[in-house]
């Protein structure tokens, strides 16, 4: 009877040393993707009803056995104990030995509760068909739709909407306004910029590439995509002005414009065009494979399927000489990089001599 008790009582004791041991000490970040409770206890026990915020960097501790289900983060302010426990489900490790600046050393990574792991972000290339934009809701009373004639630039040839820093190793857009905190989540919106310091040579040539600016696009884009673009660089790369970001989008707008892709468009004004052609106006363009990383965007303008814009994936070194089709073809494909699809084809809107 006494050795069953204490067996009893040492069974727990070495279940208790066993499941510790299993516990991996981890260096590096986890990544949150979404928001989810940051427990005490890995299911349980939340003091302050504390949260992990979407598309931010938290300091990791461990994962709790080897699969493991949980992740021990810190979450800096957090009452009774900052060391919680979120679900694996919840995010991803970006591990220490990963966070390596070029030239040798390994890199601060993201500071908690923010930052840019180096070299982690690819890019969107946002290309609009502004006929499209003025035949819809968001482009009534704008003044750049007002002053749309067949004749100007932008009736022809796609104009910019935007480029976007974007992590392609997930599916959600990230980061988002880097000089007002910690990069966030590219789902919200936040005011925008009442001026930027932009050259006017580089002005001259965004004021028909990007005709929004009319109304302030540029304002927007700035702040919310502008501001982290180069954020993940080290160095003298680190970071770039207005002037810099817009130049150099506007060079990938320029080899977009006198592509194959530009063509199939302003050859069919006012005409439907399928998913099929315009990706394969890509592949002619960019390269076997560039169609995979293209999102086409369609809107319902008028009950029909109209053409809006073009997502296009990229990854490499952005500067004005930069090849646009290595740029696509080095991104990985849209289906394993967005929750985002194409659509099967739509009308390209043509401008109406009277508009």
């Amino acid at each position: 009877m006494i050795r069953r008790i204490l067996l009893a009582c040492v069974v727990p004791i070495v279940a208790a040393q066993t499941a510790a041991a299993q516990q991996v000490s981890l260096e590096g970040y986890f990544i949150a993707l979404m928001h989810c409770a940051a427990n005490k206890k890995k299911d349980s026990d939340n003091p302050g009803n504390v949260s992990v915020e979407a598309m931010r960097a938290y300091s990791m501790v461990a994962r709790n056995a080897t699969p493991g289900t949980h992740y021990q983060i810190t979450v800096p302010g957090a009452p009774v104990t900052e060391s919680r426990w979120v679900p694996m489900t919840c995010g991803a490790y970006a591990p220490k030995s990963a966070l390596v600046i070029a030239g040798g050393g390994s890199g601060p990574g993201p500071s908690p509760g923010g930052g840019l792991p180096p070299d982690s972000i690819e890019y969107v290339l946002a290309a609009s068909w502004e006929p499209a934009f003025c035949a819809s809701a968001a482009g009534q009373g704008k003044p750049e739709c007002a002053s749309q004639t067949p004749q100007r630039f932008d009736a022809t040839h796609f104009s910019l909407h935007g480029l976007w820093p974007d992590d392609l190793d997930d599916r959600a857009i990230f980061p988002c306004y880097c000089e007002r905190g910690p990069p966030v989540s590219c789902s919200g919106s936040q005011p925008r910029d009442t001026s930027i310091a932009i050259s006017q040579a580089v002005m001259s040539e965004l004021e028909v590439v990007m005709p929004g600016v009319q109304s302030g696009l540029h304002l927007h884009e700035w702040p919310k995509h502008g501001s982290c673009y180069e954020d993940d660089k080290t160095g003298a790369d680190a970071g770039a002005t207005p002037d810099e970001y817009f130049t150099e989008v506007l060079a990938l707008m320029r080899q977009l414009n006198d592509s194959p892709v530009q063509v199939l468009f302003a050859d069919h004004l006012g005409e439907m065009l399928s998913r099929e052609q315009i990706e394969a106006a890509f592949n002619q363009a960019f390269g076997a494979g560039a169609a995979e990383r293209v999102i086409i965007k369609c809107n319902g303008t008028g009950g029909n399927a109209v053409i809006s814009e073009l997502w296009i994936g990229l990854k490499g070194d952005i500067t004005p000489t930069s090849d646009l089709a290595s740029l696509i073809l080095a991104a990985p494909p849209s289906a394993t990089a967005t929750n985002e699809s194409s659509c099967a084809g739509g009308r390209v809107l043509k401008v109406r001599a009277d508009s």
